[in-house]
């Protein structure tokens, strides 16, 4: 089962398997919200068997530090984006549009900083956590940025896109993004997987044939699945 956790401006997600599994913790001031959550179906923060986090903004990693306190569960991140959580600072945050620069003063903010228990560079597989899925690495709006691809065809996406706030069911590119090339080959990756459906940190849930959508530049420029132009 997975559960959508609305934070204040973007969403973590709860993992209920074998073992509880959470996928980012949302920004400073969010731990209520996911605390919340974790009550009302039946669990602790000590039940907690991982802490994912898809990338290293304060939107996603703002509460790691106090949950790890909280349940003693480990943070595993990407290891490219382990400067910024050591320092607890965002880094660049590139805007796409004019929109991007109007939003990034009120996202830009400082968080915790904290030591991560564990990082990877390439993916690893969650059975071992209790969970039929494996983590890959999708980087792109941040060096470090990650997914969650589970077995039932849903993925955890962090920032490689984002839902729209007007239209259901589709996909937006994020207000940020450090290499939109290399973005744009995570995007091709997470095709390959013949997703389901996807789960962003922001805005709500899209079908996976969306992701399709962003494998054409200017309309005209295909990208094969294999991440090479045709």
């Amino acid at each position: 089962m997975l559960v959508r956790i609305k934070g204040a401006i973007s969403n973590c997600y709860l993992l209920v398997e074998k073992r509880p599994v959470l996928v980012d913790t949302g920004a400073p001031g969010d731990l209520k919200r996911i605390l919340a959550v974790l009550r009302s179906h039946g669990l602790e923060p000590a039940q907690l068997a991982l802490i994912i986090l898809t990338h290293g903004h304060s939107d996603h990693a703002g509460c790691a530090a106090e949950l790890r306190r909280r349940s003693g569960a480990q943070i595993v991140l990407h290891a490219g984006d382990a400067p910024l959580v050591r320092t607890g600072r965002n880094g660049v945050l590139a805007p796409q549009d004019a929109l991007g620069r109007i939003v990034r003063p009120f996202v830009d903010e400082e968080f915790e900083a904290f030591e991560p228990d564990m990082l990877f560079r390439d993916g690893f597989s969650l059975e071992p956590h209790g969970v039929k899925g494996s983590v890959i690495a999708t980087p792109g709006h941040t060096s470090g940025s990650a997914s969650v691809v589970l077995g039932s065809g849903e993925a955890v996406i962090g920032d490689v896109l984002r839902g729209s706030l007007v239209w259901p069911n589709k996909a937006r590119d994020h207000y940020f993004c450090n290499d939109p090339e290399l973005n744009r080959r995570s995007i091709v990756r997470l095709a390959r997987e013949g997703l389901l459906r996807c789960h962003p940190g922001n805005f709500g849930s899209f079908p996976g044939s969306e992701l399709h959508r962003f494998l054409t530049t200017d309309g005209n420029e295909v990208f094969e699945l294999s991440g090479r132009p045709v």
